[in-house]
């Protein structure tokens, strides 16, 4: 295998955009971005994980991959991801997920274990109780489309600093989401309105660590729930940052991320 291909992989009637990079025989991990996102959200953590095999995809509804109509589900994201190691032979994977992808990782690692190693979640939730909300966005996304939508969520995912001193990172972002099918954010935004994963926290035996932002706000009372209500949970929360943590403090993040996977096994339990 090379190191570096681009499969375009079939989850039912969905046509997948998947980047492999890294070496066939390092250890896999699967990066999943947030809503609007898409595979090149993770480009300041490729240095950090140099020597792995890194999968990354752009969501159903995201990027280069297939928009289908209708509501989505956590568990037709989580399948998506089952389709992709299927596809590509891997049995077992270690899983970053952003926000939206975190919430496929809760899914993921509850409801197939044994394909799981280690778990980041970074930035997310197990439920989201501002159902209207999500409502309001999906109805705003159909009947004006997404301009202003993109530039209003990532205003409040970002930190005042960051996108003061960022400004032409912050434009690439939300053109990303902007740029996004209306379909294709519909149907993500249903996965948001309606999860609710609480039940499966305790399921879930994989050694997670918890990331959260030290500016993301009232967001952030999600770290110790989930870092409890998982079975071997740590926390790690990273200053300055907002919602996208990954982005805008990839020092601290990748430092946490590193030390979580290549943790002892026996130190798991402390």
């Amino acid at each position: 295998m090379k190191d570096s291909i681009m499969p375009i992989i079939a989850s039912g009637d969905c046509r997948l955009n998947v980047l492999v990079e890294g070496p066939a025989d390092g250890p896999p991990i699967l990066l999943a971005h947030y809503l609007g996102g898409r595979l090149e959200t993770f480009e300041g953590q490729m240095p950090a994980l140099a020597g792995r095999r890194v999968i990354r995809f752009d969501m159903r509804g995201h990027g280069a991959s297939d928009a289908p109509e209708g509501d989505y589900s956590v568990e037709m994201l989580g399948r998506d991801v089952l389709a992709i190691l299927d596809a590509l032979n891997v049995e077992r994977v270690d899983f970053l997920g952003v926000s939206l992808g975190g919430i496929v990782g809760i899914w993921f690692a509850a409801e197939h274990p044994e394909r799981i190693g280690r778990l980041i979640l970074a930035n997310t939730s197990a439920y989201l109780p501002n159902k209207d909300m999500w409502r309001a966005l999906a109805d705003q996304a159909r009947d004006e489309g997404l301009d202003q939508i993109a530039r209003s969520m990532l205003a409040g995912w970002l930190s005042a600093g960051f996108r003061e001193s960022e400004a032409a990172e912050v434009d690439t972002l939300v053109r990303h989401m902007a740029m996004m099918p209306v379909r294709g954010y519909r149907g993500n935004v249903a996965v948001l309105r309606d999860v609710d994963l609480r039940g499966s926290l305790a399921r879930i035996a994989a050694p997670t660590l918890v990331i959260g932002g030290e500016e993301d706000g009232p967001r952030s009372a999600s770290v110790p729930i989930l870092t409890q209500g998982v079975q071997h949970g740590r926390s790690a929360m990273m200053p300055g940052a907002a919602h996208l943590s990954h982005i805008e403090a990839p020092g601290a993040f990748n430092a946490a991320m590193v030390a979580h996977l290549e943790r002892h096994p026996g130190d798991d339990r402390t």
